[in-house]
């Protein structure tokens, strides 16, 4: 499994902090990562996927814009990657899961599965958008955009993780997920349509 160096780091944070090993005074900030961990991970993913398909604009954005808008693209994902590993050690270093259910997929209930698959894949998305330029010297920019995809499949999956996983979400909390899914499915279905009208105008 790759993680960055930044997100390796916050990994092993989380897990002294959590483990109460950063001294007493850490055990309260320990409390809070494991509380809301996840959920910081869920948000900054779902941030991270919508700011992408801004950034693709060529209809609203200018250039300058999008250049802006993917690289609060990219910081968000990295921000995403970071939280996952710190959620995932404070799960292991509390004994709520084992090492088969973080990282063996279906090694347990269908729950933890899309969460440990959802991980993946969105290693898969950050690692894609990290050698994009190497994807674009091969003249095969469909496998890259195959690649970075994989994002839009993470997404839901660690939204339902998140949603049946732990705790009872709150009605807004659903509502809110839902209202997201649904803006993105439909910019996403929006988008070659604009694409051509931005063409035609051109």
């Amino acid at each position: 499994m790759m993680l960055t160096p930044g997100a390796a780091a916050f990994a092993l944070l989380g897990m002294a902090i959590s483990m109460g090993r950063a001294g007493p005074a850490a055990r309260a900030l320990g409390r809070f990562l494991d509380f809301y961990c996840g959920v910081f991970a869920l948000v900054t993913l779902s941030l991270a996927v919508m700011v992408g398909v801004l950034a693709t604009d060529r209809t609203i954005l200018a250039p300058a814009h999008r250049v802006h808008a993917q690289a609060v693209h990219r910081a968000l994902a990295f921000a995403a990657v970071a939280m996952l590993a710190a959620h995932l050690a404070t799960q292991l270093s509390r004994h709520r899961v084992g090492i088969a259910e973080a990282f063996v997929p279906f090694s347990s209930s269908v729950t933890f599965a899309l969460g440990t698959v959802a991980f993946y894949l969105l290693l898969v998305a950050v690692a894609s958008g990290i050698a994009r330029g190497r994807f674009a010297l091969t003249g095969r920019p469909w496998a890259w955009r195959l690649l970075h995809l994989s994002a839009y499949v993470a997404w839901p999956m660690g939204i339902w993780h998140g949603l049946t996983a732990g705790r009872e979400a709150a009605p807004f909390v659903k509502t809110a997920y839902a209202l997201c899914l649904g803006a993105v499915a439909l910019a996403l279905i929006a988008r070659p349509f604009l694409r051509r009208r931005a063409g035609r105008g051109s």
